[in-house]
């Protein structure tokens, strides 16, 4: 079977194709769901952590929840205060959650310091802390890296970077019901031809690190599930 010019540039593109949009599914958030959701009815949000200040940038960190390795970074001022407020902004929009203050878990924490000493892993104590606020699930999160862009929209000479995770987790059982991390820095399209969609959809320019994390947010709640209603 003979195939003609024509025919051959038909299947290269259509083969490019495939690859842009292939290599495009990898620039998204990761999410995994974990467990049922469905016994869950009241969450407490905590604030977002900034582990560069604690563990200064350049550095590789474990996160303290599940152990994946990250990368930190300069982090903004107000950075965790951002990501705070967009989580409470989406768990009240997207999710049929009650959110329970989280006001006092400053104290509640110290207080089984005081009492236990800091040795408890994170996650116990961030289960235990959501049962005494009279909360179902805690969700928690940590902001690596959320460097802003230098320079304008057209050109930059540092582009925005921004890492970031979040977890649901049971205070009854301690486990991770459900999970997400974003961890990406924003490339030209001649150093990444999959990343064409994204860049595209920023306007074809350098973005802000808080537009990353915005649509980062957005994409992490797109899909959330929802607690399967009883049958009366």
């Amino acid at each position: 079977m003979k195939i003609n010019n024509r025919g051959i540039l038909r299947l290269a593109g259509l083969a490019l194709v495939v690859f842009l949009l292939g290599a495009c599914a990898t620039q998204g958030p990761v999410v995994n769901k974990q467990g049922t959701l469905d016994a869950i009815q009241k969450v407490t949000i905590l604030p977002y952590e900034n582990m560069a200040a604690l563990h200064g940038s350049g550095t590789s960190v474990r996160s303290p929840i599940t152990g994946r390795a990250f990368v930190t970074g300069p982090v903004a001022a107000r950075a965790d205060q951002f990501l705070t407020g967009r989580l409470v902004s989406h768990v009240r929009r997207d999710t049929s959650f009650d959110i329970v203050p989280s006001r006092d878990a400053g104290a509640i924490m110290d207080g089984f310091f005081e009492h236990q000493g800091r040795d408890w892993p994170q996650r116990r104590l961030f289960a235990r802390t959501g049962q005494r606020l009279g909360a179902d699930a805690v969700m928690v999160g940590h902001v690596y890296r959320f460097r802003e862009r230098t320079g304008g929209g057209a050109a930059s000479e540092s582009p925005s970077s921004v890492a970031f995770d979040l977890y649901l987790i049971d205070c009854r059982s301690e486990r991770v019901l459900w999970s997400a991390f974003y961890d990406y820095t924003q490339q030209a399209l001649s150093e990444n031809l999959g990343g064409i969609r994204n860049f595209f959809r920023r306007g074809a320019r350098w973005v802000t690190a808080e537009e990353l994390a915005t649509w980062a947010m957005e994409d992490i709640f797109d899909d959330f599930p929802r607690p399967q209603k009883k049958s009366p």
